[in-house]
This record gives structure tokens, sequence and C-alpha cells, in this order.
């Protein structure tokens, strides 16, 4: 019987690609919500949350993107952000010697579990940072409401 021998990395990318695939049938078998693509086509902004003035902020870094390349949409508590970074080879450029900027789709979810009025949600995109503002809602749970008691009229 004959090996054949991969490089390391060939052998990672494989295991990976195989254990995502293996994650997805379990999640569609389960029935539960989970973003399509592998973690080899895609890309992960990084993200902080923070609160400040009766709102939730939440920053995004997604250098070289326009703002029509960026999709935002607020449901059920979880806000999702996603977007198409495109490949930029530079012109007469042959091949790489290194690579690290990451391109391609990407889509990010944050649960929120803060009452938000995403009908005055805000986003701005500058320097390369998306800002997403989300008004608070005052929260109602914990809040004792008197019910008054009537007599029945008999």
């Amino acid at each position: 019987m004959a090996l054949t021998r991969r490089s390391t990395s060939e052998g990672l990318h494989e295991e990976l690609k195989h254990a995502w695939q293996e994650l997805e049938r379990l999640f569609a078998r389960l029935g539960l919500p989970h973003e399509s693509a592998s973690p080899a086509e895609s890309w992960t902004p990084c993200v902080d949350v923070f609160e400040a003035d009766g709102a939730l902020t939440v920053v995004m870094e997604v250098p070289g993107l326009a703002p029509e390349s960026i999709q935002v949409s607020w449901s059920s508590g979880r806000l999702t952000v996603s977007g198409d970074r495109r490949e930029r080879r530079p012109s007469g450029a042959v091949a790489f010697l290194c690579m690290e900027r990451p391109h391609g789709r990407f889509t990010r979810m944050v649960s929120l579990d803060v009452p938000v009025d995403a009908r005055r949600a805000q986003a701005r995109l500058a320097g390369g940072l998306l800002t997403i503002l989300l008004p608070r809602l005052d929260d109602r749970r914990g809040r004792e409401t008197v019910i008054p008691v009537e007599r029945q009229k008999t």
C-alpha cells in the first residue's frame, strides 16, 4: 500500500473542511439556524459592543468596504451585519509572497438581550469602522403594574 503524503497545511485544511461539513449536517438535523459559509471561504470582522447615553453602540472593523457593500438588519434580538470584500490584486502582480488581508463574504451576528428601538437605529461608516447606534427602550420587565379590580354587576 502506497502512502501519499500531503503538506501539513493541506491536511489541516481538509480536516477543517470535513469538520465544518459535519457541523452543518448536525445543525440541519437539529433544525438550528446557522451560517452556511465555511470558515475557509469567509472572514469575521472584530466587534466591540458598549452602552452609553441610553443607547447600545456596536463598532465593527470593516476596512476597505463601501457603505453599499454592507447590509445591517435587526430581528428578534439579533443584529446581523453582512458584506463582501472583493479581492484586490495589484496590477502587474504575478504572485503574492504574503497575503494576510482577508476577502470574501462575511456575516456577523450579535445577540443583544436588551430592548432597543430598531426603528431609530443609525449606522455610519468612517475610517474603516462601522458604528451602529441602537437606542434603548425602557425595560418594562420587573416593573409592577397595578390592575384595578372591579365589582361585577349582578
